[in-house]
């Protein structure tokens, strides 16, 4: 989800919260819910409006849990704007409920990024977007690569992250890297179409979600799409087959997400993959 106004985001919670315990939605079962804002940075914000980023309130949390339906899965927050007790109350408030708590939307310092670690956030949402970086004020990404246990997610769409910076992610973090493709609404739709995105509107346009003044607001490819673009430029950039990418970085895709969403039953299942000859990626995941 989007920040968005209470009645909004409450609304949306709602009726996404519906739609994955009914199981009946045709296609892949949804998880869960990845509640990303309203409580972050004016500072970091990206394309949340900033109009509706807004203190941290547990009762409004509380409620969005309850609208949800108990489908909340990710938070994602700036840790920086709680206070300590608010951090600790939320810290046990999410870990009764099984919640993931990740940094992104944040310009903490690397300090107060490690507290949040150490207290239990377990995640960075997109690094590098929407987080500060400094090589002498390196933030919440120090803190992050410094730590192996902590889940990265990395868009791998080319757009938000450059090649260079992916590979340098892969050598400091080789374990609990989740590959995403941060895609809105407007993802793989006609040029110049606009779609609505929360309280924004959104199109495609040069292979990512955009506002209209042209700044990013999300992915514009499905996450196949994105990670085969990515295997295929990629292993030219580094003169390897894609074959040999394709068999290190899959974990990426598949296990690594779901270990950072706590789904250990579906790692116990056999997965298969193949590529053809346009770099598909073909993955087949057995019975339990």
């Amino acid at each position: 989800t989007l920040s968005a106004p209470p009645t909004l985001l409450a609304h949306s919670v709602h009726q996404l919260g519906k739609w994955i315990r009914s199981e009946t939605a045709p296609g892949a079962l949804p998880l869960g819910i990845h509640l990303e804002g309203p409580f972050i940075s004016h500072e970091k914000c990206g394309a949340h409006p900033r109009s509706s980023i807004r203190p941290f309130d547990g009762r409004e949390l509380e409620n969005l849990w309850e609208k949800s339906l108990g489908t909340l899965k990710i938070i994602t927050l700036a840790p920086e704007i709680l206070t300590p007790l608010q951090c600790n109350r939320l810290i046990r408030w999410a870990a009764q409920r099984k919640v993931r708590l990740s940094i992104g939307h944040s310009h903490a310092d690397a300090k107060t990024a490690e507290s949040a670690f150490g207290k239990g956030f377990s995640g960075v949402t997109h690094a590098w977007n929407a987080l500060s970086f400094h090589h002498r004020h390196p933030g919440v990404m120090e803190a992050a690569l410094s730590d192996p246990k902590i889940y990265l997610e990395l868009i791998i769409d080319l757009k938000h992250v450059s090649s260079q910076v992916v590979e340098i992610t892969r050598k400091l973090h080789p374990k609990n890297l989740c590959f995403i493709s941060d895609c809105t609404p407007a993802a793989c739709t006609s040029l110049g179409s606009w779609h609505p995105f929360g309280p924004l509107k959104v199109r495609c346009s040069n292979g990512a979600s955009r506002l209209k003044n042209g700044d990013l607001a999300g992915g514009g490819m499905l996450l196949t799409q994105a990670y085969c673009k990515w295997i295929d430029a990629e292993s030219k950039r580094l003169g390897i087959p894609p074959m040999a990418l394709l068999k290190e970085t899959l974990p990426h895709l598949t296990t690594d997400p779901l270990r950072a969403i706590g789904v250990p039953a579906i790692l116990n299942r056999k997965i298969r993959w193949s590529l053809n000859s346009k770099t598909q990626v073909q993955i087949s995941i057995d019975s339990p």
